[in-house]
């Protein structure tokens, strides 16, 4: 429909959103078989980093929140202090598994609310996902975490899906310790939820009340959308992704340097840093011919440059992250890159740079 020369400008804007709409679809369903597949061949892990949980439960709230006001929904993050300020768990995977019960709870929610509400006792984190939707029978709800299967045959006709998203959960939630349960009335609502341990905290590590202020400062500072008089140089191999991202960038108000892999970047910023004309940041994609991404930033670092290295990868499994920032890089982003997501990172990226300068 795209490549008619005879249909109008509006016509080709409804396709070109038609054609981005199902892509992420796609990528959606990829990267759950990608999961469940992990999982069950015994290849997934989990990292344990720093997580922030106000700011998690918040972030995710409003992720979801355009979702809910299109279908007219109340949509908010119940807090229950105190609760602690962070925890060591894996957010990539803890956030994956908000985000889908978050997100049925606004799909299969007609009218009323969704609430995420997190709670923390006895040493365990709790998170749960309420809502005043169409609700199950136990029949239905026993088949929720089977792959492949939802509450009925008709549910993936009227709602989407693939069926993998709770599967998925289930998994990841059983690795961090936990368990999901729920709790659902046909026509009433549907809660699910689960807990996490995460050990006795002291009262320095618990927060008594809501950080409103600060946390009004972090979620409602708009992502940055300028990176200009910024020089930027890309290693990738791939045309497409050279000229996507060097549109994205040179979008942005920054300029760009383009090489194919990685021992043309190596050689390229041995140059750069020799005229001292270092870049303000370097996005290295790490499967390349000749030299890959690894390796390049490895030696990058052995020369000494300091300039940031994010890295860019198909891979999106918590072991890739680790193998990515063992080789020097500062940050870590998966294809297929959003444009957002990669400004905001380059912004990030030199901030951290100037902070710590």
């Amino acid at each position: 429909l795209l490549s008619d020369s005879s249909i109008s400008d509006l016509e080709k804007a409804g396709h070109i959103v038609t054609i981005r709409r199902n892509g992420e679809h796609l990528i959606g369903i990829i990267n759950d078989i990608l999961d469940i597949s992990k999982i069950e061949a015994g290849k997934m892990t989990l990292e344990s980093i720093d997580t922030p949980v106000i700011q998690l439960a918040e972030d995710i709230v409003t992720l979801m929140r355009p979702r809910a006001i299109a279908k007219n929904l109340f949509i908010e993050a119940s807090l229950k202090f105190p609760l602690p300020a962070r925890i060591k768990s894996d957010p990539l995977r803890l956030r994956q598994v908000l985000v889908n019960l978050l997100g049925n709870a606004v799909k299969f929610t007609q009218s009323g609310s969704v609430r995420l509400q997190v709670s923390y006792a006895n040493s365990m984190l709790r998170f749960a996902v309420i809502d005043s939707g169409i609700g199950m029978t136990p029949e239905q709800a026993d088949k929720l975490f089977q792959p492949f299967s939802q509450a009925d045959e008709s549910t993936s006709r009227r709602f989407g899906g693939t069926g993998l998203g709770l599967a998925i959960s289930q998994r990841l939630v059983t690795m961090m310790g936990g368990a999901i349960k729920i709790e659902s009335a046909a026509g009433v609502g549907t809660t699910f939820w689960f807990e996490i341990p995460i050990g006795e905290l002291t009262e320095d590590e618990l927060i008594t009340h809501s950080p409103l202020q600060q946390f009004a400062s972090e979620t409602s500072r708009p992502a940055a959308t300028t990176l200009a008089g910024l020089h930027v140089v890309l290693a990738e191999d791939g045309p497409d992704n050279q000229r996507l991202i060097s549109f994205h960038i040179k979008k942005a108000g920054a300029t760009i340097e383009v090489v194919e892999n990685g021992k043309l970047a190596v050689d390229l910023l041995t140059r750069l840093q020799f005229s001292n004309r270092l870049p303000d940041v370097i996005l290295m994609d790490m499967q390349m011919p000749e030299m890959d991404g690894y390796d390049a930033t490895r030696r990058l670092r052995a020369l000494g440059i300091t300039t940031p290295v994010l890295a860019l990868t198909a891979h999106a499994m918590a072991g890739d992250r680790d193998k990515c920032m063992a080789a020097g890089c500062s940050d870590y982003l998966t294809k297929p890159i959003d444009r957002a997501h990669l400004v905001a990172s380059i912004a990030k990226a030199l901030s951290e740079r100037r902070a710590a300068a």
